[in-house]
């Protein structure tokens, strides 16, 4: 990783990174989460003392147990405390929805992304969805589960946000960076643990950027749903009735994704809105590159702030 601080140490500089990411979000972080989102390993005796210079030099503040950006207000705590709340009452809707995603054809595997695996949520907030199926009937999945949406949640996102899906012989996610490793690395698998930690053992990249950081555990995850109208529906569509439906799926996403983007360059678009036969991305809003380049300018802005502090000393 390029150094942007060169005045701190290398293990500074690496709090500092974890906490610039959070900033963008607003979230403050406490001790423990700092050190499980380190990008590199690190003594709890070094950690405590790194934390303790980093408040000195007031570079970091620090309320209730939980650190910030000194040029941030202590208003953040109490917003992620309101924040942890709605979420705890989120988890009912989202222990439901996602057993009722694993009920349908060819779903392997349900996990919880986006916010609410941080475990805070806002008012606006919707639950996002990782989704594993079967090979070769991402399609038919996916379009079943939106189709659903529609037709009885009158297309709201705020319970049902399917928004990325991979199927079972392509659980490598390309995209290595700091933002994607995040993600991956905060699922919370709620249908089927064991096609989680095979996504999870194939994704072992993510650890160079969290060496502290463990697998979820198997707790409360159910098991894969073998209901009756699930299995009827992919002996039906196993053979090549389903392969020619799946086709006509992705055929028909793509050109429409196509058509309503035409903003997107291709690489833009592969990033954003990835369609391809066993996977499905949908973040129009280019989310990604919009954190990315957030935490860069908090981290230049810090480093900006170090070299005025010293020329003054100086």
């Amino acid at each position: 990783m390029k150094r942007l601080i060169p005045q701190i140490s290398e293990q500074q500089e690496a709090i500092l990174t974890v906490i610039c990411y959070y900033e963008v979000f607003s979230h403050p972080l406490t001790a423990e989460e700092i050190k499980k989102n380190l990008p590199v390993l690190i003594s709890e005796e070094n950690f405590a003392e790194d934390l303790k210079e980093l408040l000195t030099e007031c570079l970091l503040s620090c309320h209730e147990g939980f650190y910030f950006l000194s040029a941030n207000e202590k208003s953040i705590v109490g917003q992620r405390f309101k924040k942890e709340a709605l979420a705890q009452k989120m988890w009912k809707k989202a222990a439901f929805f996602s057993k009722l995603i694993g009920a349908f054809p060819f779903v392997k595997s349900v996990c919880i992304s986006g916010y609410l695996s941080k475990g805070v949520i806002d008012e606006k907030g919707d639950i996002d969805y990782f989704i594993i199926t079967d090979s070769s009937r991402l399609w038919i999945c996916r379009s079943f589960l939106i189709l659903f949406k529609k037709i009885f949640l009158f297309n709201s996102h705020k319970y049902f946000c399917t928004n990325y899906f991979v199927d079972v012989n392509n659980l490598e996610i390309p995209d290595r960076n700091i933002f994607t490793a995040t993600e991956v690395s905060h699922l919370i698998p709620v249908v089927n643990y064991k096609s989680f930690e095979e996504f999870i053992s194939v994704n072992e990249w993510v650890n160079e950027y969290f060496p502290n950081k463990n697998i979820r555990l198997e707790e409360n995850c159910l098991p894969e749903s073998k209901n009756s109208l699930k299995r009827f529906s992919e002996f039906i569509l196993s053979g090549k009735l389903g392969e020619s439906l799946d086709n006509a799926f992705f055929r028909l996403t793509l050109k429409r994704w196509q058509k309503k983007f035409p903003q997107f360059s291709r690489e833009d678009f592969d990033l954003n809105l990835r369609t391809r036969k066993n996977v499905s991305k949908h973040h129009p809003r280019g989310y990604q590159q919009k954190v990315l380049k957030a935490q860069e300018e908090e981290l230049l802005s810090l480093a900006e702030s170090m070299k005025n502090k010293l020329a003054v000393v100086a």
